[in-house]
């Protein structure tokens, strides 16, 4: 009796890990007007990673004069999490991130799929002949890594588009990505390509913008060295 109920609890928890290993976890990512929006799901459940969902706090009733001040907050608070991106980081990762893909997919390649592929690259500078320059490598990264992505996964609802714009000094994309991927893939291209990885996201740090301190924080910390 016992050992047909241990048999039955092994067959079960068979089933169960049968069923989580069968079922596809997403990642979707949308960057557009310097805010950036990160969802994972697995099977039919989604969240949202980044940025984090409000906590919903209570507030004081007699607390009635701070809400004049909730709109301004609100807007500081949207500033915050813009982000900025740089026409030499977005042909840092046309350049660099194919190679890695492609040692990372290896044979699990047709296993993933991408839905959708939005990708709008605005490459513009303050020197002409300088973004002329990166408009020119960004088309030729695109050339040679298109076609190796189209024939290694799935894509659907493909959109790439590149321009360039000598009257803006600020590059700009507008991006909206879709994979989805069994948990067996995903972990075999984290252990042949997670290191590559982690390095292709400090080199794209590195090239970021430096952060722009407002007039205040600056006294503040001249006041404070002084």
């Amino acid at each position: 009796m016992a050992g047909g109920v241990v048999l039955g609890v092994l067959a079960l928890l068979c089933l169960v890990l049968v069923l989580l290993l069968a079922a596809a976890a997403q990642v979707r990512v949308t960057y557009s007007q310097g805010e950036l929006t990160l969802r994972a799901g697995y099977g039919p459940l989604s969240v949202r990673l980044y940025p984090p969902e409000p906590k919903k706090e209570k507030r004081p009733k007699k607390a009635k004069k701070k809400k004049e001040q909730e709109p301004e907050e609100e807007e500081k608070s949207r500033e915050k999490k813009k982000l900025s991106i740089t026409s030499e980081q977005i042909l840092y990762t046309l350049e660099t991130l194919p190679p890695i893909l492609s040692r990372a997919l290896g044979r699990m390649r047709r296993g993933i799929r991408i839905q959708p592929l939005k990708l709008h690259l605005l490459i513009a500078g303050e020197d002409p002949a300088g973004t002329a320059l990166l408009y020119g490598r960004a088309q030729a990264a695109l050339a040679a890594g298109m076609p190796f992505l189209r024939q290694a996964v799935h894509i659907r609802e493909e959109d790439i588009r590149l321009f360039l714009d000598f009257q803006r000094t600020q590059p700009d994309c507008i991006a909206d990505i879709g994979v989805s991927m069994r948990c067996g893939t995903a972990a075999g291209i984290f252990l042949r390509a997670g290191g590559s990885l982690v390095k292709w996201i400090l080199g794209f740090r590195k090239l970021a913008p430096p952060s722009r301190k407002k007039p205040a924080e600056e006294k503040q910390q001249n006041a404070g060295a002084a």
